[in-house]
């Protein structure tokens, strides 16, 4: 209806055509089917308010219905990857490309059809084909920017702006008085009221960059209409344009203003979605949508220094979680953990922070007492346990384990509640996994596990420093001594930031915990033939040097590799070497250990297996073992003097050994008496205190 008031007579072609927008609008949204509405609304028109001859009806209809439908499949077929039409720049484009062509096509037929009809002379073409397809594209750039947001409603990201309503009720007064004060200006009979038609563009801008989308996309098209029915109309003592000219200027006119602010919003929404995507990366984790390590630590700090309520953390992580990985694949893992992270929301709701801190790990900080998180996780292990992911045939299914620490305000520190949590869920591990384990249901074990965890910190640091220092101790033949510094052990020695010696024992446990084992014993190889490399003559006068190697280690494929490169460079030859590892981590996974015992056999190393008689004291599987050596632990040699039992022990793995065709060495001989009985029994080797105590390589070779 708005149209036919722009139409001076009959034969007239209207200046603004809103029917576009709207048909274009609705046909982009529902699809080409939609395009039906077209004609029937145009029939109804043609039939009640605009009579047109009989001939010109058909071409009326061909023309909007067949361009609209051109259009139409122009954009679905441009963004057919795509299902939505988003408020960015490029979709923009896409739509003002369509209307062009929409308005072209429609416009090209509607000329024919007028000059067909009788309704047009053929020298009025060009006026008729301009004013027809301004009037369209008039009608798409005002109306479809809005019907388009309006149908799809939500975008992807909501607008991050906050609307003063104070400067949103002076922006709206503004334009309504910008409006008015064009209406004055043409009363007045001024001969440049169009100047003033650009003030409510200005604040248009000033909306695209301060106020949501639809504020902007309804004041655009509201100006819009205003301004072309004041300057179309004549409305308010406008003159309306007289000639093609004034037509089309206007026309252009009234489509720049309608695209500028629509672009300008795409722009400024773009580069708000673009910010927003990018926080959300910084902030959650992409697999799962939880929030992330860095996100996580952030706001428990500050939930933790501003709470007033009782917190608990629980730190969950996923037993065994590398079979499922191993055994189908990672993206099998993948839709493990997010059925995991789906069981956490359902038991915890958005009351509570949650996190996925690792591959595998999860945390949680919820307001609780630790009674209650203890039910909690008691639910989210048997939920965990029961979940199944369906997997090529396959059924995969995991377990967790799950340590807490709970904090009254006012509250520990964040990095103190995460370290108990750690050593809680390391103490469930260890105790079968599948279960949850409080911090205050046992603080002495939870503050020993605490300080294994910094003792393996201090070990990372220290081997980041070198604050590692090479020590050795002779092994001698009880039945030919030769010179002390031709068989020996290096055991390893480090410091504190202090410079203070700390216990090797700590260092051991560290490392065989938290799989430091591989890395240290990379360092002790190379420094230890490094040394010998810069003192050759010392290395002259080795025989046998014994360095040991952790069980974490004895299963790394890689370290292999390195000792065969690492030897091929050094002077020293593969038979003076000789890798010392425990019972316990050979009987852990016989079948890797015999692998890396062969590759390195190969190569012409020794062996020597270390604390023997400790772990499972089995004799079969010495048979299988390609071992030189049998060091008797030193707790069994230390009992000589005052354990029958002792005794027996030594004196059967010795015999043991010797049918094998292999040495015993005791360990920890401290006493000549313990020498005597040694000899007697038949053991080969000894170390101790009783010949030296460790010393620093530089002064053991002095």
């Amino acid at each position: 209806m708005i149209a036919v008031f722009y139409l001076r007579t009959p034969t007239d072609v209207t200046l603004f055509w809103p029917a576009a927008g709207i048909g274009f609008a609705a046909v982009i949204r529902y699809g080409l089917v939609e395009v039906l509405i077209i004609p029937a609304a145009l029939l109804l028109l043609h039939l009640f308010v605009l009579p047109v001859p009989p001939l010109f009806l058909a071409y009326s209809l061909v023309s909007n219905t067949l361009a609209t439908l051109v259009a139409g499949w122009y954009v679905r077929r441009s963004r057919q990857h795509e299902r939505r039409i988003h408020l960015r720049t490029s979709d923009g484009f896409m739509l003002l490309r369509g209307g062009v062509l929409l308005s072209l096509v429609s416009a090209t037929l509607g000329s024919v059809g007028m000059l067909h009809s009788g309704m047009t002379p053929s020298a009025d073409i060009p006026r008729v084909f301009v004013q027809w397809a301004l009037g369209d594209l008039l009608g798409v750039t005002c109306l479809e920017p809005l019907l388009i947001y309006l149908l799809y409603q939500k975008q992807d990201i909501p607008t991050t702006r906050i609307v003063n309503r104070l400067e949103l009720l002076a922006w709206c007064v503004l334009v309504v008085l910008m409006l008015g004060l064009v209406y004055l200006t043409g009363k007045l009979g001024s001969q440049y009221p169009l100047a003033l038609a650009s003030l409510p563009l200005g604040l248009l801008l000033w909306s695209a960059v301060r106020y949501p989308p639809l504020i902007t996309l309804v004041g655009t098209s509201l100006v819009i209409i205003c301004v072309s029915a004041m300057t179309g109309l004549g409305v308010g003592g406008l003159d309306r344009p007289q000639t093609v000219h004034d037509g089309v200027l206007l026309m252009a006119m009234l489509v720049m203003y309608s695209i500028i602010p629509v672009l300008l919003l795409a722009s400024r929404h773009e580069h708000e979605y673009a910010t927003a995507a990018l926080h959300q990366r910084a902030t959650q984790d992409t697999l799962t949508g939880l929030l992330n390590r860095d996100a996580f630590e952030e706001q428990a700090r500050t939930l933790l220094a501003e709470g007033k309520a009782t917190l608990t953390l629980l730190y969950v992580d996923l037993d065994h979680f590398k079979l499922v990985n191993d055994s189908a694949s990672h993206v099998a893992g993948d839709e493990m953990i997010r059925g995991v992270a789906a069981l956490f929301r359902e038991e915890f709701g958005g009351g509570a922070l949650i996190a996925r801190t690792g591959g595998d790990e999860f945390a949680v900080l919820a307001t609780l007492d630790e009674r209650a998180a203890s039910t909690r996780a008691r639910r989210l292990l048997a939920a965990i346990e029961k979940l199944r992911v369906a997997w090529q045939g396959q059924n995969l299914g995991t377990t967790a384990s799950i340590g807490m620490a709970t904090s009254q305000p006012p509250h520990q520190a964040f990095d103190e509640l995460l370290s108990q949590t750690d050593a809680a869920c390391f103490a469930a591990k260890e105790l079968g996994g599948n279960r949850s384990f409080a911090a205050a249901s046992n603080p002495d074990e939870i503050r020993q596990r605490t300080r294994a965890m910094h003792t393996a910190n201090a070990a990372r640091e220290a081997l980041d420093q070198r604050r590692f220092a090479l020590w050795c101790q002779p092994i001698v033949d009880l039945r030919d001594p030769g010179p002390r510094q031709s068989h020996f052990e290096v055991l390893v020695r480090w410091f504190d930031t202090d410079g203070k010696l700390r216990p090797p024992a700590e260092l051991v446990a560290a490392a065989e915990r938290y799989r430091l084992g591989p890395r240290l014993d990379r360092y002790v190889l190379d420094a230890t033939l490094e040394w010998l490399e810069q003192h050759p003559e010392a290395a002259a006068r080795v025989e046998q040097c014994s360095i040991n190697v952790g069980g974490t280690t004895l299963v790394d494929e890689d370290f292999g590799d390195y000792v065969s490169a690492r030897l091929r460079r050094s002077p020293l030859r593969a038979e003076q070497l000789c890798l010392e590892i425990t019972e316990t981590s050979v009987v852990r996974d016989m079948t890797r250990a015999r692998g890396f015992i062969g590759r390195m056999r190969d190569l012409g190393c020794r062996f020597a297996l270390d604390d023997f008689g400790t772990g499972f004291c089995s004799f079969g599987y010495l048979r299988d073992l390609d071992v030189d050596y049998l060091k008797i632990d030193g707790s069994f040699v230390r009992d000589l003097d005052n354990a029958g039992l002792s005794e027996s022990v030594v004196r059967s793995i010795t015999e043991i050994a010797h049918v094998l065709g292999k040495r015993a060495v005791a360990e920890q001989a401290e006493t000549e008496l313990q020498l005597r009985q040694l000899r007697d029994i038949g053991v080969d080797y000894a170390q101790g205190y009783v010949f030296q105590r460790p010393r620093p390589i530089e002064d053991f070779f002095s």
